[in-house]
């Protein structure tokens, strides 16, 4: 299965010079870290008959946060449904491993890591394809990436849905996390992994805030709205828009 590549997040980041605060996460809440060490004393579900949980769906009108739960778990790591989803469906997987607090502690020795991260991903938007939550749960489209700033350490990638259909997408910030190249999708972060041993995609701090205080554009057409409750009305109904892979074919 191939996700869909977010065209805002498709090209590279501008390089600059790199800082010592590049890519590192931009606070130190333990929110994520106290999800892994909950979840590493929970049993593992990949070789039971039921490995994947269903997405938790929301609440009528739920706008506080709805905490993690683990959707799946092996030795390697975990798939946790994202406290404040930024659409239908937001989750995403963490490593066992404490040490790696973000993308920075990435080596060349992780690629296989990663590469896992990225079949569990699949796999598990495969079970969503055949437990769907909610009439159009089937055909959303997703895509699999890091934020090139994390907000929270522990290394964790998210698995979206492409809608952006959710109460708590309420910043720009929220959106263009998602909408511009402060995306880094995962299979970018793979090659450069690969090619350079460790992440050289984050390290253009200013250039990334930048694209994350950004004006509001459209991720399917360009279009530019002036607010975010006219931006989500223009995602609703743009012609060009890819969220719904049954009819864009993506997945």
């Amino acid at each position: 299965m191939t996700f869909l590549r977010l065209s805002g997040a498709a090209g590279r980041p501008a390089r600059g010079a790199a800082t010592a605060a590049a890519g590192a996460p931009r606070t130190q809440l333990p929110f994520l870290r106290k999800v892994v060490q909950d979840a590493r004393r929970s049993p593992n579900t990949h070789q039971s008959d039921t490995p994947f949980r269903p997405y938790p769906p929301p609440g009528p009108g739920e706008e506080r946060q709805r905490g993690s739960r683990v959707l799946y778990k092996d030795p390697q790591c975990i798939i946790v449904n994202d406290a404040y989803p930024k659409s239908r469906l937001h989750c995403v997987v963490l490593p066992l491993d404490t040490s790696l607090h973000s993308l920075n502690a990435l080596r060349v020795e992780h690629v296989p890591l990663l590469r896992h991260f990225m079949d569990v991903a699949d796999r598990y938007v495969q079970f969503l394809r055949k437990n769907p939550v909610g009439t159009d749960g089937a055909s959303l489209a997703f895509a699999t990436g890091f934020h090139a700033l994390p907000s929270l350490p522990h290394l964790h990638m998210h698995l979206i849905s492409l809608d952006f259909d959710s109460p708590w997408l309420k910043k720009k910030r929220h959106y263009n996390s998602f909408a511009t190249p402060f995306f880094l999708p995962a299979d970018k972060v793979l090659e450069d992994l690969e090619q350079n041993k460790h992440i050289t995609l984050n390290q253009d701090v200013a250039g990334l805030k930048r694209m994350e205080e950004g004006g509001l554009r459209c991720l399917w057409c360009g279009h530019d709205e002036v607010g975010m409750p006219q931006l989500k009305a223009h995602l609703r109904t743009c012609p060009k828009s890819r969220a719904f892979s049954a009819a864009s074919g993506a997945t």
